[in-house]
């Protein structure tokens, strides 16, 4: 008997990788999105606004799925640019699919693709985080993937959470949305990175949505190799892509270990027993530089002449050096409301709205 899933964010950075992951183990994908753009022909495609309540009962209700792999998030940056968009996504559209799916397909596992921001800030030194550590993230991202992941455990559905760490895409290295190109400058060069190499988070998403392990919390990221600084990582990549490293002063100076709030969230994970479940890690990050250096190859060489020019530009794209520069904040969030303009208020209580309700009472 064929296994049906749906999979929201299809048409995402993540949720691109997870349909092939998913149809390679022999599940029927039913994709879903606002937009098809990238999702293969052979592949069914049902439009849905997951912020529209009765849209997704539609859906939820036509497809029956067997399996529910959520992928479909407003992630940061854009969280903080958007907060509004954020919300009502990750906690609307979270809310709406929970429900839905206890209506018209409550035997179906959930698989829900949550974020390491949900650990909350952690500096340099910090233990490496495990799936049993307290969370108090203090950004609007991080708490609501962390809302998302308590209402699903009370849900009574089959479920998991995935905590994915920085997702690495050769295809995507800086999406479109203007929002990051500053943000690429207001994390601290000393901040722990764990990344990963999208194909690797997809394969273990799609090995989750088989096994289905109920009431799991797994830890998704690279192997070792991928646990380094912001500074080794961005450094490899722009040497890969033929450009020279910005200048320390564009990026946001490291705030003393102790005061949480200078840090961003990104962190170190204990993957090991996630790794050991889904089997998912096969990419290192030397593996994935030496494809982006081949990749980028034509680009190096034409970008020798001009190297400094570039280097000047990019600089000037830092909120921290650009005409508009800042002055560093006392915390992260203080730069963020500055950046992204917005009231201090929304940058700091993380959220535009009141907390909705718990849909579970």
């Amino acid at each position: 008997m064929t296994t049906t899933a749906l999979l929201t964010g299809a048409a995402g950075k993540v949720g691109k990788y997870v349909i092939g992951a998913l149809a390679r183990r022999g599940i029927q994908v039913v994709a879903t999105d606002i937009v098809s753009k990238g999702i293969p022909d052979d592949i069914r495609f049902e439009a849905c606004d997951l912020t529209d309540a009765a849209a997704v009962r539609r859906l939820v209700s036509l497809v029956k799925p067997d399996v529910v792999v959520h992928c479909a998030a407003v992630v940061a940056p854009i969280s903080y640019a958007e907060p509004e968009l954020a919300e009502a996504v990750n906690l609307g559209g979270t809310r709406h699919l929970i429900d839905a799916t206890k209506t018209h397909a409550p035997d179906a596992f959930f698989a829900f693709v949550s974020s390491y921001a949900a650990f909350g800030p952690c500096a340099p030194g910090d233990p490496i985080r495990r799936s049993t550590d307290p969370c108090w993230p203090d950004d609007n991202y991080g708490l609501q993937k962390l809302t998302a992941e308590s209402w699903l455990q009370y849900s009574g559905l089959r479920q998991c959470s995935l905590r994915l760490g920085a997702v690495m895409d050769l295809d995507n290295l800086m999406p479109a949305h203007p929002s990051y190109r500053p943000f690429v400058f207001m994390v601290s060069l000393d901040q722990p990175e764990h990344g990963v190499d999208v194909r690797d988070a997809a394969r273990a998403i799609a090995s989750a949505a088989v096994q289905q392990p109920d009431g799991h919390l797994l830890l998704i990221g690279g192997d070792d190799s991928w646990k380094v600084p912001a500074r080794q990582l961005r450094g490899e990549m722009f040497g890969a892509m033929g450009l020279s490293m910005p200048p320390e002063k564009a990026f946001r100076p490291g705030a003393d270990p102790s005061v949480k709030d200078g840090w961003f969230y990104e962190c170190w994970m204990d993957e090991k027993y996630s790794e050991q479940l889904l089997g998912f890690q096969r990419i290192s990050r030397a593996a994935f530089m030496d494809e982006l250096r081949k990749r980028y190859w034509v680009q190096r060489l034409a970008l020798l002449p001009v190297r400094p020019f570039v280097s000047r530009t990019l600089t000037a794209a830092s909120p921290y050096t650009g005409r508009r520069a800042i002055k560093p904040g006392p915390t992260l969030w203080n730069d963020v409301f500055r950046v992204y303009d917005l009231p201090f208020e929304v940058a700091r209580n993380r959220s535009s709205q009141p907390p909705p309700p718990s849909p579970f009472v």
